[in-house]
């Protein structure tokens, strides 16, 4: 019950950059609609993103434990191995999600780097929890080749996503990463998903350092993981990264684009 797109970006210097964008809606089983749901969740000291599908309550409320347990160095010695990182995560996971009497599917998205080489590869993996399932099922979400693009999408939004990113690739500029980004806005847009909605919410992990939030300009107003921010809070805020509808970084408090930004333009649809 949701769409999270995944894709990544690649620099000149050929770095590369994972980024994870989330719809902001919650719904129950009667079509009521609460869109401020956060579904990306990501660690302030290790590079650990994680997000959901599915049913929310379990992964948000399981997630946020997850987190603040990395955070705290409560988990015991971080492994450099992240497939070591991603059985200890599981351990937490299984013991949360799977003893929650779940009526539909959840499916929690992990990312992170690689920590055993000096390169540092940015890595991927699912782990799906079906109805009653006491425990999750892992599967890898592969990266690909030192490019930019579309790494994969989730959620019961994915196919009314991948049939309006075919019509944006096939467009001028439609092999650039800020494509992906440019189809998420016209698959919020179009509503074909009713699960699908709100504010696009987006968790930037690069290189070095731990994840970040991005900010976002959306309907004319701007969001932080699904948080609408109004003037006074955004001329404090340490968010340092802020997108509008085209992927141009821009200010936060007047939403124009940065004066040392790239300038883009959409071609026609």
């Amino acid at each position: 019950m949701t769409t999270i797109v995944c894709w990544k970006s690649v620099d000149g210097g050929g770095r590369a950059t994972l980024n994870l964008c989330a719809d902001s809606r919650f719904r129950d089983g009667v079509g009521n609609t609460w869109d401020r749901g956060r579904k990306l969740f990501f660690s302030n000291v290790h590079a650990d993103v994680f997000g959901f599908v599915g049913e929310a309550l379990p992964p948000q409320t399981a997630l946020g434990q997850l987190v603040e347990a990395i955070d705290s160095s409560s988990l015991g010695p971080r492994s450099a191995d992240p497939n070591q990182r991603l059985t200890n995560y599981k351990s937490h996971l299984d013991a949360t999600i799977g003893t929650y009497p779940k009526t539909s599917s959840v499916e929690i998205l992990f990312a992170t780097r690689d920590d055993r080489s000096i390169a540092k590869p940015l890595c991927m993996w699912s782990i799906f929890f079906s109805p009653g399932a006491i425990s999750g099922t892992i599967s890898v979400v592969p990266i690909g080749a030192s490019r930019s693009g579309l790494i994969s999408v989730f959620g019961s939004g994915a196919g009314d996503f991948r049939t309006v990113f075919t019509t944006v690739r096939s467009k001028p500029q439609g092999d650039k990463s800020r494509a992906v980004y440019w189809a998420f806005m016209d698959h919020l847009a179009a509503a074909s998903d009713p699960y699908t909605g709100g504010p696009p919410q987006l968790v930037r992990l690069g290189n070095n350092g731990p994840a970040i939030p991005v900010g976002v300009s959306y309907s004319g107003k701007r969001f932080l993981l699904g948080c609408e921010l109004n003037k006074s809070q955004l001329t404090e805020t340490r968010i340092k990264d802020w997108h509008d509808e085209l992927y141009q970084f821009i200010d936060p408090v007047t939403g124009e684009r940065r004066s040392n930004a790239q300038k883009i333009a959409r071609p026609m649809k």
